[in-house]
């Protein structure tokens, strides 16, 4: 049984709507609280003495996320590695037409590590959680007033134009090398597909080795980005002892296996594992991307209803949503792909 991202991919599943609950109820928190009163006069002067008050509360409930996201993030981890494993077992089977296989798990505290170093990442978006919800609150207020001094625009539109543009943006979670700012949702999406990922690469690997096999071969795999498909039907070492075969180290640090990689490794034996090549497939990648993309507008638009100050705002919201659902099913039926319904939905996780 070859071992992919994929095998751990719904791993993920559990923290990412986690942090997408919880930046909806953030969004719908500050919403809820800017929309008391919002009409009456000395609104601002009381929202503004309210930021004490908010920011315990926000702080709170991002204290508890992280308490939950830490435990449940190294449960999926290690899970992912116990499933690699489990896929390397029943490939010696196979291949060596016995069960008596090294049952020993020499990376546990690799794994441990691999856990640890996922839930510092995600712990760090805390702060910045916090730091956005309680900008946006005074950015709106700020705002709210400007333009109703200016006879642009009545306070209400002023608030829901403001806040729109915050959750339409998402909480900003994590910021790369290049400048680069990812949405809340985004960047836990992509830690935790990285870490469950890994683990199950890992662990495959290790059982591997651990029955002193050494080689690998990668899959041929549907839709697959440009990155990747040069190491398709590729072989590689694992130690990279291997004098004819390039280590599974060099590829990775080239790019295979990222975090929505779509490829597997798995054993491979001269004279008994068939060889094969490469397919393109650029325009399966694209309707996957697209695919994407209108997951995360679904979510955006969810968090547009969160934002809602009024009946009239969140029903707009809805309107939004079930259209572009409709656009989803559509592609997704015109493209054979599957419609993967958890990417759109925003549950109660905390």
């Amino acid at each position: 049984m070859a071992v992919s991202p994929a095998l751990a991919e719904n791993l993920s599943v559990d923290v990412v709507q986690m942090y997408a609950e919880a930046e909806r109820t953030l969004t719908e928190r500050i919403a809820r609280n800017l929309a008391k009163g919002l009409d009456s006069p000395g609104w601002a002067e009381k929202k503004l003495s309210e930021v004490q008050y908010l920011t315990q509360q926000n702080a709170r409930l991002i204290d508890q996320l992280g308490e939950k996201v830490a435990a449940q993030a190294t449960l999926d981890i290690t899970q992912a590695y116990t499933r690699g494993g489990s896929a390397a077992a029943a490939e010696l089977a196979k291949t060596l037409g016995t069960t008596a296989i090294e049952t020993a798990v020499p990376g546990l505290g690799a794994v441990e590590a691999l856990a640890a170093e996922t839930v510092a990442g995600l712990k760090a978006t805390g702060p910045r959680m916090l730091r956005s919800t309680m900008d946006t609150y005074r950015s709106v207020i700020s705002e709210s007033a400007g333009q109703v001094l200016t006879g642009a625009q009545t306070r209400r539109q002023a608030a829901q134009g403001a806040l729109n543009q915050f959750a339409k943006k998402g909480i900003v979670g994590f910021t790369d090398r290049a400048g680069r700012g990812w949405s809340l949702t985004s960047y836990t999406e992509m830690a935790m597909r990285s870490g469950t990922a890994n683990a199950a690469v890992q662990g495959h690997q290790d059982k591997l080795a651990a029955n002193g096999m050494d080689l690998v071969i990668i899959s041929d795999a549907p839709r697959e980005c440009p990155l990747c498909r040069p190491f398709e039907g590729k072989v590689f070492s694992l130690t990279g002892k291997d004098p004819d075969h390039p280590s599974l180290a060099s590829a990775r640090s080239a790019g295979l296996f990222h975090a929505n990689c779509r490829h597997s490794s798995s054993l491979y034996q001269e004279g008994f594992t068939k060889p094969h090549g490469e397919t393109a497939d650029p325009e399966g990648y694209k309707a996957g991307q697209e695919q994407r993309r209108l997951e995360r507008k679904i979510r955006g638009q969810k968090r547009m209803e969160a934002a809602g100050l009024d009946d009239t705002a969140k029903k707009k919201a809805r309107a939004k949503i079930r259209n572009t659902q409709a656009q989803l099913r559509e592609h997704v039926s015109a493209n054979d792909l599957r419609r993967l319904p958890y990417r759109e939905q925003i549950r109660r996780a905390i």
